[in-house]
């Protein structure tokens, strides 16, 4: 009885192990795709720039996307981009609703990718129409952009810059990495199927003593 009683209990565990792994699967997935490697996702297109390497690019005085009015359902709006020259007075302007100056925010474009976050739920912003990429010179700045998408995660997407040994390529040194959302809920299916036919076998073993 006592054995019985302790298997009931692992598998209990276990169940509520992989009920959390497949929640937080969730969580990791709650994202939305608006522009991706330079394409839009959604009915949005391009008013000032152009596609360049599977990039989005336009002077840095006004490159403005129109996001196809897509619903701000997430609080935060992730913008996977770069700029040359002088950045620091650099601002993404987001439905005519508010500007953000990116120094506010505590960065500073360089000419590497970055994830900027701008917490668009938190200024009232219900809906994508315009987003403005601007405050820089038109001559000699650059606006590069490559993904853009909403999310429930304020955290960056891409990973630390890590400095290469002399030797190595750089091959993939501009191509940032957001990473799947999936990964997570395959691994937790997985182990679900698992623990599956761990409790048949279970149910056997107890038929048989």
């Amino acid at each position: 009885m006592k054995s019985s009683k302790m298997r009931k209990g692992f598998a209990a565990v276990v169940v509520t192990v992989l009920l959390t792994m497949l929640m937080t699967a969730n969580a990791f997935a709650a994202t939305t795709d608006l522009v991706k490697d330079g394409a839009f996702q959604n009915s949005g297109f391009i008013n000032a720039g152009e596609v360049v390497d599977a990039t989005i690019q336009g002077p840095g005085n006004w490159t403005q996307l129109n996001m196809g009015d897509a619903a701000v359902e997430a609080p935060y709006l992730h913008v996977i981009m770069k700029a040359t020259g002088d950045t620091a007075a650099a601002q993404i302007a987001v439905s005519d609703l508010f500007t953000f100056n990116l120094t506010d925010l505590g960065v500073t474009l360089t000419e590497e990718y970055q994830d900027v976050v701008l917490p668009v739920q938190d200024k009232g912003i219900t809906m994508l129409s315009w987003v403005n990429f601007m405050g820089l010179d038109g001559g000699s700045s650059v606006y590069t952009i490559k993904d853009v998408f909403l999310s429930d995660d304020a955290n960056s997407t891409l990973a630390p810059a890590v400095v290469a040994e002399p030797a190595a390529v750089a091959t993939d040194a501009e191509v940032p990495k957001t990473g799947s959302s999936n990964t997570m809920a395959i691994v937790a299916m997985i182990a679900l199927i698992g623990c599956a036919f761990g409790l048949v076998a279970l149910k056997k073993f107890k038929k048989t003593f």
